[in-house]
């Protein structure tokens, strides 16, 4: 303010002739106030938007192994602080209820492959009997209308070569009389046959309805069992990638309940930071935002981490954190994921900024 008025009397000193300028020095103070106050307003929006800097913790992922269902360890492989390739092996467990179900799911496919492998042999055999007494009665009916017929053409014959008995109502009522016999059995035999048709397709068609649901209740147990063998390979956990043994919580022999943590593991260098930021400066960040992370002295090359988490609840800074020892301070948590090639020691305090 001091050098703007400075500034405003030697030009006044120089041009103090001019009109136009002694209009503007009698309002030199307006418009000093007025010069200040854009000034401000610039340098607000060109300064405006996101945090800055703030201060984090180096931190690495962790793992926990433990099983929804009580569990007994058979052995321990490891130790605390103990260093773990891909590919080691953990801790042998074992679970009593999942062997127990798994015999009992295959004795039960078994049983039910060998009652679908019946059903069909005896559907397949009420079909034959079915079959051999069509066959039986139809000859049996078939043979007595050929004997009819010939009989009937036999009386025919010698009714024409008998002049006599032409007009003879005997003879009339006997013919029509065995007409309708052949009729009756021959009527007897197309229902015998369409009945045994309809027994037969009533047969095949439980058969297959049999098979099918056998099927479906077939595949639920082999669903199942594939499930229940999963669980069972991952009684042996198997390190997947380089860990360090953070805890061990149990003895070889020893029983563990559900959910229990059986061992910790962890990364040997940080992989995130967990950032805490003022609940005013949280509201400028954003997911997947690059931020530079380095050490609290600012040594050292700066490392590119991006933003992965954002806490929707205020939480209380680490105490290390505080200005004061008895003012807690609170804001926000913010996670940033760092790669695993990095300088950062394990709990060591770090700044983020753009």
């Amino acid at each position: 303010m001091n050098k703007l008025s400075d500034f405003l009397d030697n030009f006044w000193n120089t041009h103090k002739t001019n009109p136009g300028v002694a209009h503007v020095y009698k309002h030199k103070l307006i418009i000093a106030w007025i010069l200040s106050i854009v000034v401000v307003v610039v340098l607000g929006i060109m300064y405006a938007g996101k945090a800055s800097m703030f201060q984090g913790i180096a931190e690495a992922t962790e793992t926990t192994i433990s099983l929804p269902s009580p569990t007994e360890v058979v052995k321990v492989h490891v130790m605390p602080g103990q260093s773990l390739h891909a590919g080691d092996t953990i801790i042998e467990l074992n679970r009593p209820d999942l062997t127990l179900r798994i015999t009992e799911l295959t004795r039960e496919l078994d049983a039910i492959e060998g009652r679908s492998n019946l059903s069909s042999a005896e559907i397949d055999q009420k079909v034959a009997e079915v079959k051999a007494e069509l066959s039986s009665r139809s000859l049996s009916l078939k043979s007595e209308i050929r004997n009819l017929e010939t009989e009937y053409q036999r009386n025919k014959e010698i009714a024409s070569k008998l002049k006599s008995l032409k007009g003879s109502n005997a003879q009339n009522e006997g013919a029509d009389g065995m007409v309708l016999r052949i009729k009756s059995l021959k009527s007897e035999l197309a229902g015998l046959q369409a009945n045994a048709n309809e027994q037969i397709k009533l047969l095949k068609s439980s058969g297959r309805l049999q098979k099918s649901a056998g099927k479906t209740e077939l595949a639920n147990l082999k669903k199942e069992l594939e499930e229940l063998q999963k669980q069972k390979e991952e009684l042996i956990q198997i390190a997947k990638e380089d860990w360090v043994v953070g805890s061990v919580n149990a003895r070889d022999g020893e029983k563990v309940s559900s959910f229990a943590p059986i061992i910790t593991l962890t990364h040997k260098s940080p992989t995130l930071i967990r950032g805490y930021i003022h609940e005013r400066m949280y509201q400028r960040m954003d997911l997947g935002e690059t931020v530079k992370v380095r050490t609290l002295g600012g040594t050292g090359k700066a490392i590119k981490g991006e933003v992965v988490g954002l806490s929707s609840r205020i939480v209380e800074f680490p105490t290390r954190m505080w200005k004061m020892p008895e003012m807690p301070i609170h804001g926000r948590e913010v996670i940033i994921k760092i790669p695993d090639e990095n300088p950062f020691l394990l709990g060591e305090m770090v700044t983020i900024s753009e």
